[in-house]
């Protein structure tokens, strides 16, 4: 680790392990490794590619540039969805300053990592953590994206709901989404909460408990990304708004673990109830959205007992 004096110049020597989760999407990869390839010099430490079990060629692919990049390729077993505990493999291996956690779908601008590295150091040597935004495609052919092809895609939501920068949100860990961000090495609290399975939250929880330990949180405005988004993304919120079927089951459960590991945050327990109550169980067992104001108890208490059902031995702290 370098001394605040020299984080806080932005010297030579800080530098960051970029942590990539990824699932069978061997082509999405090879195209974000080859950004990457693309980095300032002197600012990229490591890169590490989580692999999520896929069980196909993404093995060869992320070592297909081990001559390119300093690059550490990690496996776990494909027993679901499971980003949380791949970046923890990451995070396990990383080395430097800071480490950058990206999706698999995005493509960076050659002057990535520097300014998430630059959003750090303008928090004089406090631990931070760096939001970084993004803006989606559905398609894109080519390599490195211009910086103004990136600002003419579609924008962020953050960016849209936002009024100000998010340092002037009372809650700015609501925004700290895993597709681009970062946090400062070292803190015994970097780690995602095996807890959470399947889509959704583990990223914020995370952003949570970062907030509460007094890490700054900080934008990483130069820092954006271009998101391809999938056919059928995984993101069910997207799938809402491209009128594709969304699966909420994971997101639905993930929040009621979350507001349950905090029972002491009254707001925390507000703002999941809030959410919550747009929820119901459809014919087939599972959480869909219809419109109403439903029963947010039910839907609490039933998560409740779904997640005994399907995470015995799930870890009750992080």
């Amino acid at each position: 680790m370098t001394t605040a004096a020299g984080y806080g110049t932005l010297a030579a020597t800080v530098q960051a392990t970029v942590v990539i989760p990824t699932y069978r999407r061997a082509p999405r990869l090879r195209a974000l490794l080859e950004c990457l390839t693309h980095q300032e010099p002197d600012t990229l430490a490591r890169v590490v590619v989580c692999d999520d079990g896929s069980g196909d060629e993404t093995e060869q692919v992320a070592r297909a540039f081990e001559g390119r990049l300093p690059l550490v390729y990690a496996f776990q077993d494909d027993e679901g969805f499971r980003a949380g505990q791949a970046r923890n493999l990451g995070i396990e291996r990383a080395i430097g300053d800071v480490v950058i956690f990206v999706d698999d779908d995005v493509l960076v601008r050659p002057d990535f990592v520097r300014e998430h590295l630059r959003a750090h150091a303008e928090t004089e040597g406090a631990r931070s953590v760096a939001i970084g935004y993004r803006h989606r495609v559905t398609e894109y052919e080519g390599g490195v994206p211009a910086r103004e092809t990136i600002l003419a895609a579609e924008r962020d939501d953050r960016l849209v709901e936002l009024d100000g920068p998010v340092t002037e949100h009372p809650s700015p860990w609501i925004y700290v989404y895993s597709c681009n961000f970062s946090v400062t090495l070292g803190g015994p609290e970097l780690v995602f909460d095996d807890g959470f399975r399947g889509w959704g939250l583990e990223d914020t929880e995370l952003g949570y408990r970062l907030h509460a330990a007094g890490y700054a949180i900080v934008e990483a405005d130069g820092a954006r990304v271009l998101h391809v988004e999938d056919p059928a993304p995984r993101d069910p919120f997207r799938c809402e708004i491209r009128q594709l079927p969304p699966s909420y089951d994971t997101y639905v459960k993930n929040a009621v673990y979350f507001m349950d590991k905090h029972p002491e945050d009254a707001a925390l327990r507000d703002f999941v109830r809030g959410d919550l109550r747009w929820y119901v169980l459809d014919e087939h067992g599972r959480w869909v959205k219809n419109g109403y104001a439903n029963d947010v108890d039910f839907v609490i208490q039933t998560c409740r007992d779904q997640l005994r059902a399907e995470r015995p031995a799930i870890r009750e702290s992080a």
